[in-house]
């Protein structure tokens, strides 16, 4: 079973217009809800392609009920709450049709107290015998919770789990301490990490070879809609995916993740799991629903993926 760590969910919500006008009351043809944040797109995406996936989140008020349901009713994932006095977030997107633009509203997160966070550790303790491969997902909703990924991936260790750490910021340098088996940064998160520019080859290769000196197995690189640059050992891989018409490219990045969780899961070589994460996060973006894709979507996909080889710098 993969488990997705979500500390900072949301409702997700979508309003669609034609137009954005500033200070007016505006009315929406229709309107679109799902359970928001990095891990439940990871669950949602792993539960898509017929796999075994549990979403933990942190939730709490009516909009923590929301959320829960919806994992469970709507994307059909097993989840595990752990309840806060705190009101669980919403953002609100509003979807501006004829030009595909979006306008976002993020509510704050979650406040937690310290006897919240220490039931957050013991609540994973409880699940976490029962997972294969662990994702840490996103931010946290209070800096109380900064180190909760360097209290929690030693945990998963301990029960012989794969660690996938996929956040930022303070969460990020701080997860990176317990030696995740996997990391998921993109440029600009790891320039902030090692504290210069990717602007060659070489350096960017040097940056992914600091994070296995810092105890990263698998090191994968986001680049975006151009794929992403993966090492793991003596391995060094390219991989670039088709062109596509990009309709949504939110959640492309978790889909990445869900990908690699699942070959990760079921003892991929390593060309063949970053074929499957890249087709993933491809197909997400061909679609407005994130993680909604279907296995004959990715597999079209997966096909036209390219996974080359990349020689010393």
């Amino acid at each position: 079973m993969i488990l997705t760590v979500t500390p900072n969910p949301c409702v997700d919500k979508t309003v669609f217009i034609d137009a954005l006008e500033v200070g007016t009351f505006m009315r929406s043809r229709k309107c679109a809800c799902i359970p928001g944040g990095k891990g439940t797109n990871v669950a949602r995406a792993v539960h898509a392609l017929g796999r075994p996936s549990t979403a933990m989140v942190l939730v709490g008020g009516h909009p923590g009920a929301h959320v829960v349901e919806m994992i469970e009713q709507q994307d059909g994932v097993p989840c595990v709450p752990v309840w806060v006095a705190s009101q669980t977030r919403t953002i609100t997107t509003v979807f501006e049709e004829p030009i595909h633009r979006q306008t976002a509203f993020f509510e704050p997160g979650s406040r937690v107290t310290e006897g919240e966070a220490d039931a957050i550790v013991k609540r994973f303790e409880a699940v976490a015998a029962e997972a294969r491969v662990v994702t840490f997902n996103g931010t946290v909703p209070d800096p109380a919770l900064r180190d909760l990924y360097r209290r929690l991936i030693p945990i998963a260790k301990m029960h012989d789990a794969i660690t996938i750490l996929d956040s930022h910021g303070p969460e990020f340098a701080l997860g990176l301490e317990a030696a995740p088996y996997m990391i998921k940064p993109n440029v600009v998160e790891t320039e902030e990490s090692v504290g210069y520019t990717l602007d060659s080859e070489e350096a960017t290769w040097r940056a992914m070879e600091e994070f296995h000196e810092r105890g990263v197995e698998l090191v994968v690189l986001s680049l975006g809609k151009d794929g992403a640059l993966v090492s793991q050992g003596s391995e060094r891989l390219r991989v670039t995916p088709p062109a596509i018409t990009e309709v949504n490219p939110v959640g492309s990045g978790d889909a990445l993740v869900a990908g690699f969780a699942i070959g990760l899961l079921e003892g991929m070589p390593l060309d063949a799991m970053a074929r499957l994460g890249v087709a993933m996060g491809t197909a997400n973006a061909m679609s407005w629903d994130i993680g909604h894709f279907t296995r004959d979507e990715v597999e079209a996909v997966s096909a036209e993926v390219r996974v080359e080889p990349v020689a010393d710098c």
